[in-house]
C-alpha cells in the first residue's frame, strides 16, 4: 500500500477511472453511457490539479474471460496509459456492487503500475462497503457519498503535504477498523457544470451501443442529473447512503443553463434525466418546466429512473408534454397494497393509475412502469397478480413493463433483513448479483413461502406471456414495434432481455458514478 504522508506537488496528476465491466450469462447486456460522475469530479478538481479522465467503457474492446464477456479498455493498455501520466493519485469509480471485481482489478493494476500513487474508491459500491475495500488493500481510501467537496479538499491536503486522514467524506483504515467522519453537502448550484471537455463526446454520440437498453428516445442523447438525496424508503435501495436522505436540487436556472449549453456546444437536444426524484419539489420542477417552455429550447427529454405516480396529475403531465416529455416510467412495485406499503415501504396509492395512463396516451407520452417481486414476505399468489397486472396494463393501457427480481444489494434494508433470516447465502459476489439483477437473471432469496424455482417457473410464465403481448402492441403502434421491437434482423427476444432490465438500485444514474 502506498504510504502518502508527507508527499507534496505543486500541480498533482490525478486520473480519474471508469473501470471496464464484465457481464456474466444470464445478465444484463452492455451499454455504454456518459461518465457523468468522474465529469462531475473533474470540473469540481481541475483548477487545483492535472486532471484526466479514463473511461474504459469508451474503448469498445470485448474480451473473453472465464465464460463472461469483458467490455472496456484491455489491462494491458490501461497499464500504458498509467505508466504515461503517471498520476499521484487515481480515483477508481465503483458504480455498482454487481462490477466491484473489475474495479479491485483495475486497482491492483494500477498499484503494480504507479506504486507510489494514492488510490481512491468512489461510487455507490464504496459508500456502502468501504471497510471491506480498505481491509482488502485494493484502495487506500474511499470516498463516501458524493465526492467533489471531499476530493477537493484531499487533493489541496496532498499539494501541501498535510496528513490524508481526517477529510471528512473520505474513509481511511488505521489497521484495525476504518475511519470515517460524514461530510455535509454543498449547495449544488456551487458546483460546475460537468467537465464535458476532457472527453471526447462525439465519440460517444456515435456510439450504437449508447444508452441502448436505457431508453427509446434517441442514441445522440445526454443523461443529466438535477437533483440529489432520497427521502423515501424502499427497502430495496441504498441510494440514501450514497446521496443521503435530504433532496437537494440545482436551481431552475442552472439547469437551463445546463441544458443551454449541451444543446450549443454538442448539439445535445435528447436528455435523459436520472433524477431519482426530479419531482419530489413541486415548485423547482414546474419552474424548470416553464423555462425550457419558454426558453424553446427544442429538448426531448425522458425520466427513465421513475417518477412517483402521486406526483403527477393532468395539468403537470400537459407542462411536461410542452416542454419535451416524451417517456415517463413510474414505479408501480407491486398489485398488492400491502406488499406496496409494509413490504416495500412505498406507500402508494394506485387510485390515480387509470387517469395518469389515458393522459399520457391521449398526449403522445409513452408510458412505462417498474415492478419487482421475490421480496420476503411475498407469497406466489402476490407475485402472480403483480405479473397479470403488468401485461394486463401493457394490453389495456399501453403501459410497457420492467420486471425485476428482487436483489439484495448491499447496504439496503432488503440486504439486511435477508442476511438476518438466513435468506440467502453469506458470500454473494459479481456474477450473483449481476445476474440476478433483471427479470431473465437468477433470484437469490427464498423464503417458505416461496423457493427459488418457484420465482423463476414465475418468470418463466411471464417472459413467454409477454411476447404474444409485445406483438399485440407492435400491431397496435405499428411505426415503434417495427423500428423498436424488430430491430436489427427481428431480434425479438434480444430486445426483450433490454426492455426487462434491472435497475440496480445503488444509485440509478448511468454515469453518476454510479448506474
Amino acid at each position: 500500500m502506498a504510504s502518502p504522508g508527507g508527499r507534496r506537488s505543486a500541480s498533482p496528476r490525478v486520473l480519474l477511472i471508469n473501470p471496464p465491466q464484465r457481464f456474466f450469462p444470464g445478465s444484463r447486456g452492455f451499454e455504454l453511457y456518459f461518465p457523468l460522475g468522474l465529469l462531475s469530479l473533474a470540473a469540481a478538481v481541475r483548477d487545483i490539479c492535472q486532471v484526466r479522465i479514463l473511461d474504459c467503457l469508451a474503448d469498445d474492446s470485448t474480451r473473453r474471460r472465464e465464460g463472461s464477456v469483458v467490455h472496456g479498455t484491455p489491462p494491458e493498455r490501461i497499464a500504458a496509459l498509467v505508466s504515461d501520466f503517471q498520476p499521484d493519485i487515481i480515483g477508481v469509480s465503483v458504480p455498482f456492487s454487481a462490477q466491484s471485481e473489475s474495479a479491485v482489478a483495475v486497482s491492483r493494476l494500477c498499484r503494480r503500475t504507479a506504486p507510489e500513487a494514492v488510490i481512491l474508491f468512489g461510487g455507490p459500491d464504496p459508500s456502502v462497503r468501504y471497510e471491506y475495500f480498505l481491509k482488502d488493500g485494493c484502495c487506500d481510501y474511499c470516498v463516501v457519498g458524493e465526492g467533489e467537496g471531499a476530493l477537493r479538499e484531499f487533493i489541496g491536503r496532498f499539494k501541501d503535504g498535510r496528513p490524508l486522514e481526517g477529510v471528512a467524506g473520505v474513509a481511511s483504515f488505521d489497521g484495525q477498523a476504518a475511519l470515517h467522519t460524514p461530510r455535509t453537502h454543498a449547495a449544488l448550484d456551487e458546483l460546475p457544470l460537468p467537465a464535458y471537455d476532457l472527453i471526447d463526446v462525439e465519440g460517444y454520440l456515435g456510439r450504437g451501443d449508447l444508452y441502448a437498453g436505457r431508453s427509446r428516445i434517441g442514441r445522440a442523447s445526454m443523461s443529466m442529473v438535477t437533483s440529489r438525496g432520497c427521502p423515501h424508503r424502499c427497502v430495496f435501495c441504498s441510494i440514501q447512503l450514497h446521496m443521503g436522505r435530504e433532496f437537494r436540487g440545482h436551481s431552475p436556472e442552472y439547469v437551463i443553463r445546463h441544458l443551454r449549453h449541451l444543446r450549443d456546444h454538442y448539439g445535445i437536444t435528447d436528455i435523459h434525466f436520472e433524477d431519482d426524484n426530479i419531482s419530489l419539489d413541486r415548485n423547482r420542477f414546474e419552474r424548470i418546466l416553464d423555462a425550457m417552455i419558454a426558453e424553446g429550447l427544442g429538448i426531448r427529454w425522458d425520466a427513465p429512473n421513475g417518477m412517483r405516480l402521486d406526483h403527477l396529475n393532468d395539468g403537470l403531465l400537459a407542462k411536461m408534454q410542452r416542454s419535451g416529455c416524451v417517456e415517463l416510467t413510474i414505479a408501480i412495485e407491486s398489485a398488492d397494497a400491502e406488499v406496496r406499503d409494509r413490504i416495500i415501504g412505498k406507500d402508494l396509492s394506485l387510485e390515480s393509475l387509470p387517469r395518469i395512463a389515458e393522459t399520457c396516451r391521449r398526449l403522445g407520452i409513452r408510458l412505462s412502469a417498474f415492478y419487482i417481486i421475490g421480496l420476503p414476505g411475498e407469497t406466489i399468489r402476490t407475485m402472480q397478480q403483480t405479473i397479470d397486472m403488468a401485461l394486463s396494463l401493457l394490453h389495456s393501457a399501453d403501459i410497457l413493463p420492467y420486471l425485476d427480481v428482487a436483489t439484495p444489494l448491499y447496504g439496503t434494508k432488503l440486504h439486511a433483513d435477508c442476511m438476518a433470516k438466513g435468506l440467502i447465502r453469506s458470500s454473494l459476489n459479481d456474477e450473483d448479483l449481476s445476474c440476478a439483477a433483471q427479470a431473465a437473471g437468477r433470484p437469490l432469496i427464498a423464503t417458505e413461502d416461496f423457493s427459488i424455482q418457484d420465482v423463476q417457473d414465475l418468470l418463466a410464465g411471464y417472459r413467454a406471456r409477454l411476447r404474444t403481448a409485445w406483438m399485440m402492441y407492435a400491431v397496435r403502434h405499428p411505426v415503434y414495434g417495427a423500428g423498436r421491437i424488430l430491430d436489427k434482423g427481428g431480434a425479438v427476444l434480444r430486445r426483450l432481455r433490454e426492455h426487462c432490465r434491472g435497475r440496480g438500485r445503488e444509485s440509478a444514474a448511468p454515469g453518476r458514478a454510479a448506474r
